[in-house]
């Protein structure tokens, strides 16, 4: 009864052990699962994967690499010349590729910017770019509803929203927010993105440790949460049904859970506060990094810089709730960014410090994260990013 590891295996019973007959029965005992691995280990799955870097250490820029989905093989395809290209956000529906421009000066101006490219084959094309109006643009992220990019600028506090032209690239502003305090503490947005109902812009200030809810339509603030403070509101996600908001914060090291009710006074109800630090006696400095949710909902996972790990939680689907599953020690150091392959079999990991790009396995059933023992050498890795869905090598 045991399921045959190789199709040899059944040759092999069929011509020394059985009959044609009792082979036949035999087989019968081997699982589509097993089948589908079987046909697997003649049909390697390559995907595309896009890294950007910080412009350090010999980078060339942003590279293109494919990822072995079953062994956790690496390989670069190419690279665009990009300058301090920190965070990326690939478009589905333009099959562009967006990158901030991660610097204190741009085109001999003060501040950073963003740029388009076009995703074509194995490269990608420059399309054009444009002023961000403060220094190191972080995140960006496009509304693909509304033809529009939200960058959110650090080191000024802004928020500033551009048009996306029909080609992909990146049309004039459209709005840009400023925050401040009047007692002259400094805002530093870190991300935003649309809420799933798409009425809405939320924003984290890493500065001022508020939560801001924008109107998408007129980009009039319509809420805020005040975090506590020195917390530092870093990243954004949504739960995929759209009920639950999940923010890292940065300095505090912990995962804040929001009920997101937009028809209510109270539009961000914190739910639940939980740690992401692993209780082993670490007690050197540390900061969150990446959050990123599990394709089927059921996982959330964040980064811890300093700590050097990537701690990972089981959601509860019905309350939104986090439970801790455990941590993975990374073998590298300041682990900036991860994403998942399309079903969530494999995580790509970029480790900024240590100057690599490693993939895991993950096991959806138990939580856990292995490394697949493959990595790259990439300068800097500060941002990967899958490529548009079903985009495969060829």
């Amino acid at each position: 009864r045991n399921q045959p590891e190789d199709w040899s295996f059944l040759i092999y019973v069929r011509e020394n052990v059985y009959g044609k007959k009792e082979c036949q029965e035999l087989i019968k005992f081997t699982t589509e699962s097993t089948m589908t691995k079987l046909k697997g280990k003649d049909m390697e799955k390559w995907m595309k994967c896009y890294v950007g870097t910080n412009s350090l250490r010999g980078s060339k820029g942003i590279y293109t690499l494919e990822i072995n989905t079953q062994n956790g093989e690496m390989r670069e395809v190419s690279t665009v010349e990009a300058d301090d290209s920190a965070y990326l956000y690939v478009s589905e529906k333009r099959k562009c590729l967006y990158a901030v421009m991660e610097s204190l000066e741009y085109k001999g101006v003060p501040g950073g910017g963003v740029a388009a490219y076009r995703i074509e084959d194995n490269k990608l094309s420059f399309l054009n770019s444009r002023y961000a109006y403060g220094g190191w643009p972080c995140h960006v992220i496009a509304d693909e509803e509304k033809d529009s990019l939200l960058v959110s600028v650090f080191r000024n506090g802004l928020l500033v929203v551009y048009g996306i032209n029909q080609d992909g690239s990146i049309g004039e502003e459209r709005r840009v927010e400023h925050h401040q305090e009047p007692n002259g503490r400094m805002s530093h947005i870190h991300a935003s993105m649309p809420t799933p109902d798409g009425k809405y812009i939320a924003v984290a200030d890493c500065g001022l440790d508020y939560i801001y809810l924008y109107d998408a339509k007129t980009y009039q603030k319509v809420f805020e949460w005040k975090a506590p403070e020195d917390s530092g509101p870093r990243q954004l996600r949504f739960s995929p049904d759209g009920k639950y908001l999940y923010m890292v914060s940065e300095l505090s090291c912990q995962i804040f859970v929001f009920e997101y009710q937009p028809d209510c006074i109270d539009m961000l109800r914190n739910v639940q506060v939980i740690s992401t630090r692993r209780e082993d006696g670490y007690d050197r400095e540390n900061y969150t990094s990446a959050l990123q949710m599990h394709p089927s909902g059921r996982y959330l996972l964040a980064g811890n810089r300093g700590h050097n790990s990537i701690v990972v939680y089981e959601v509860d689907k019905e309350t939104g709730l986090l439970m801790l599953k455990g941590h993975t020690m990374l073998a590298g150091d300041f682990c900036r960014e991860f994403c998942f392959v399309p079903d969530g079999s494999m995580l790509i990991v970029g480790i900024q410090h240590t100057d690599v790009v490693q993939t895991f396995f993950f096991d959806e059933n138990k939580g856990i994260l292995k490394w697949s023992g493959q990595e790259i050498a990439i300068p800097s890795p500060s941002c990967v990013i899958m490529g548009c869905d079903g985009d495969s090598a060829k």
